[in-house]
């Protein structure tokens, strides 16, 4: 089987420019934050999980709801970076393989970085931890696999993830990449300036790319990828209520939008049990999952589709 993988950005701690969050500042027509997110979706990491704490609600305005499960540390003014880590990574499902994890402030590494991250490890099965380096100098992101994620929440976010790594019993490895970005870092006033100067330098020489939404509808739109992001998020929880929590959407919006999608569809989304002292379970009916391979596998035909056409309209602006 392909190997699965999932991605944990934090930005919970990261400061301010000029009263500015720096995870919104603009950068290449786009903007930091997204920048990152951007780069770890082109290696189809699902669940791709956001970490944020200072003016959380701004930043998951910013970025949405899209592929995105969103945890906000309330702590940030009284935690650490690693505690805000150990956040995000206490969301990674059980059957995803490795894990990437990079600090929001840090993202401008190279899509090809992460390519041959991954190939690295899978070259090197007993590794755990892999680590980017440029001139001998460790950058971002880390790759994990599961049992380095869990020992890291074993940690339980104490000390810092400098500290927690330097004790890891299990095997890390190193691979040195000619990619400057992997170690600019927002967060550090003298290497603002370079970093604006390598992006937009990087910027220029990024293929164009295309993307699109794919929403379902017959009288009116019923089904989108937010709807699919909460079902799996209902899989994954057995509750409609947490599901609704980590996917950021109110209760009441979440259940509108199932009773509303299960109308159009004519069958029902979810099949639930009362009871016990968890209060009853929810799960996806097997229409329902069904419906979320097909749309899964609609999506993936369309983007391959946007790919292609692309070239046949911009060709030359690449």
């Amino acid at each position: 089987m392909p190997t699965s993988y999932c991605a944990v950005v934090s930005a919970a701690q990261i400061g301010l420019r000029h009263n500015f969050m720096k995870p919104l500042l603009a950068l290449n027509g786009s903007t930091v934050v997204k920048n990152a997110i951007e780069a770890l979706r082109a290696m189809n990491c699902k669940p791709l999980i956001v970490v944020s704490g200072r003016n959380s609600a701004d930043l998951i305005r910013h970025l949405g709801r899209k592929n995105l499960v969103h945890i906000v540390n309330r702590d940030f003014n009284r935690t650490n970076s690693f505690y805000s880590a150990c956040l995000g990574f206490a969301e990674v499902p059980k059957d995803i393989d490795q894990v990437f994890f990079l600090p929001a402030e840090v993202p401008l590494m190279n899509k090809d970085s992460l390519v041959m991250l991954a190939q690295h490890m899978q070259e090197h099965p007993e590794l755990d931890i892999l680590r980017p380096t440029r001139g001998g100098k460790i950058g971002h992101p880390l790759l994990m696999k599961r049992a380095a994620v869990d020992y890291l929440l074993n940690c339980g976010g104490e000390g810092t993830m400098r500290e927690a790594l330097a004790a890891y019993p299990g095997r890390m490895g190193l691979l040195e990449l000619d990619d400057e970005g992997m170690q600019l870092d927002v967060d550090v006033e003298e290497d603002f300036q370079c970093f604006l100067a390598y992006a937009q330098a990087q910027a220029q020489q990024q293929p164009l790319n295309c993307r699109a939404d794919i929403i379902l509808g017959r009288d009116k739109p019923f089904f989108n990828s937010l709807l699919a992001t909460l079902l799996r998020q209902i899989e994954l929880t057995g509750s409609l209520s947490t599901a609704c929590a980590k996917a950021n959407i109110s209760y009441s919006n979440g259940w509108k939008s199932i009773k509303s999608a299960e109308i159009q569809l004519g069958f029902e989304l979810l099949e639930s049990s009362r009871g016990g002292s968890s209060g009853g379970v929810s799960r996806l009916t097997a229409n329902a999952r069904e419906l979320l391979r097909r749309y899964d596998s609609l999506e993936e035909q369309i983007s391959r589709l946007c790919s292609d056409s692309l070239l046949d309209y911009f060709a030359d602006t690449n």
